[in-house]
């Protein structure tokens, strides 16, 4: 349970946010297995954090790069969606397994207000590394990692409905 352990969490979940296949979800489980609650919180947290406000940024460049593309009209009325449904996307980023990283992405392609997004993604990461890692130290048999799996494929359908239900 060394810094070096927990650097590396932070850096992986920043990493993770940028490339999406990496599993975050069991990275921060077994952490919490490994290094407890708080600690895992904290450092997880920060990394989820820090890596969903690089791709924010890299989606608001994309935007800039690309603007005259989202200025066409189909493109201008798809971008009105989104932004009528953020808030619920970005709060719905607490459940573990649902499109987190693509929402950050999104976010910043559609011009997410940049406080709102910032608040509301402060409080997901925290939550979701908090409940992830909760999960992880929950775990002490074959009994208890069937339920956190049952769990995490319980959030991943309410995310997949809340996300997908238009």
């Amino acid at each position: 349970m060394g810094i070096i352990t927990l650097i590396t969490l932070f850096a992986t979940m920043i990493l993770q946010v940028v490339i999406p296949p990496i599993p975050a979800e069991l990275i921060v489980i077994a952490s919490g297995k490994l290094n407890g609650i708080l600690l895992t919180t904290l450092f997880a947290g920060a990394g989820l954090f820090v890596g969903s406000i690089f791709v924010y940024y890299i989606g608001f460049y994309i935007h800039n790069r690309f603007d005259k593309f989202f200025k066409k009209k189909k493109v201008k009325k798809i971008i009105d969606n989104l932004r009528k449904q953020e808030t619920l996307l970005l709060i719905i980023r607490v459940l573990p397994y649902n499109p987190s990283d693509i929402i950050s992405y999104v976010s910043g392609i559609i011009k997410v207000n940049k406080k709102k997004f910032l608040v509301i993604t402060f409080f997901t990461a925290f939550i979701r590394t908090f409940l992830l890692a909760v999960m992880g130290a929950f775990i002490t048999n074959i009994k208890t990692t069937l339920i956190v799996v049952s769990l995490l494929i319980i959030c991943a359908i309410v995310a997949y409905a809340i996300a997908y239900k238009k």
